[in-house]
């Protein structure tokens, strides 16, 4: 599930780390399920808190569609070109190298990955794999947001004009394709049920990055700052997440309830993207906060050992928050961040 890192990208929109750094910390609670001395009676409380991916999803749409706006407005094309190199040296070099590990560990120790499980992962499409292997599973979230990034740039670039249309048409595909899958059993494969049922999140970040582009004053209405409409967004989200989960209220969760979620996440991001003097702004601005959030994507990579109940590495809290925070801050500046700055000296020399 890799986001955009580095805030200058955007000179810096406010609150985002922060509300990746929550959405990494809700993802990494919900998997202390999976250990051997978690209550068993909170397994299915913690498992809610996987709404975390979702907050990713809403980000990234945002993120995404936001940069290509902007290149659009700004050169009246968007270069396609500089766009995969852009997500190629972010995405691979910690994919490939957790990638590489994972192989080497299969090889010595027979982890039970099957190549049918490397093949899913390698070609980001793990989201269609029904045999998902715990160590590359969570790989789904990556292959969902490649999908996305290999059909907008150019979905934004041809139609640039109807744009809230297409996404719209997308949008009202996932209902679709949540019920008809879900009522009359089909291959999900076929309607790409593995990405629509989820891909709502991204899009509904998309098409608030083109409302945002078309009346940036939109955003800064009073609307934003109601405490309680923040309060009763948050209600929504929990009360569609539980629905989903339990097939409580179906004919709205069943084919809504996902985009509801996605909508209350984005009014609650949009409510702190503007400088305010509140708690919660200085809280989801903090350092602590902001260097969560950059190291989000490293995190959600490598805490996949730690929450296994085959004793590979540290599995019991809090060894395990230390260990994943300790490889996460080694991955993310030893290894990537240098090729974020060799990616900065190749665009430079292909675009400049």
């Amino acid at each position: 599930m890799e986001i955009l890192n580095s805030s200058k990208r955007l000179n810096r929109i406010s609150s985002l780390d922060g509300f990746r750094a929550i959405s990494i910390i809700l993802v990494v609670f919900s998997h202390f399920r999976f250990l051997d001395d978690f209550p068993e009676g909170l397994a299915g409380f913690a498992k809610q808190f996987d709404v975390g991916v979702t907050v990713f999803f809403v980000i990234s749409g945002f993120l995404i569609t936001t940069l290509l706006l902007k290149e659009y407005e700004k050169d009246n094309t968007i270069s396609i070109k500089e766009f995969y190199i852009k997500r190629a040296f972010r995405i691979l070099p910690v994919f490939l190298l957790y990638f590489l590990l994972i192989c080497c560990l299969n090889y010595f120790r027979n982890i039970e990955i099957t190549p049918s499980n490397f093949l899913h992962a390698i070609t980001f499409t793990a989201n269609f794999d029904q045999n998902k292997n715990w160590f590359i599973g969570h790989f789904w979230t990556l292959s969902i947001e490649e999908q996305f990034y290999l059909f907008w740039p150019l979905t934004l670039l041809f139609f640039k004009r109807n744009i809230k249309l297409v996404i719209l048409f997308l949008i009202i595909y996932s209902w679709f394709v949540r019920v008809v899958v879900y009522k009359f059993h089909l291959n999900p494969s076929i309607f790409l049920h593995p990405f629509f049922s989820i891909s709502d999140s991204i899009l509904i970040g998309a098409l608030t990055a083109v409302l945002k582009q078309e009346n940036p004053k939109l955003f800064t209405n009073k609307i934003f700052r109601y405490r309680y409409l923040q309060i009763l967004a948050l209600l929504i989200i929990i009360l569609f997440v539980y629905s989903s989960a339990y097939g409580k209220l179906a004919y709205v969760s069943l084919p809504f309830g996902n985009t509801i979620i996605a909508i209350c996440i984005m009014y609650i991001i949009l409510s702190y993207i503007y400088p305010q003097n509140n708690l919660i702004f200085k809280f989801l601005n903090h350092r602590v906060m902001v260097h969560i959030g950059v190291l989000s994507y490293s995190i959600y990579i490598w805490q996949e050992f730690f929450f296994t109940k085959e004793a590979l590495l540290f599995n019991k809290f809090p060894l395990n928050i230390i260990a994943i925070y300790l490889i996460s801050t080694a991955s993310y500046y030893l290894w990537e961040k240098p090729f974020l700055n060799l990616r900065k000296r190749v665009l430079q020399k292909q675009f400049n």
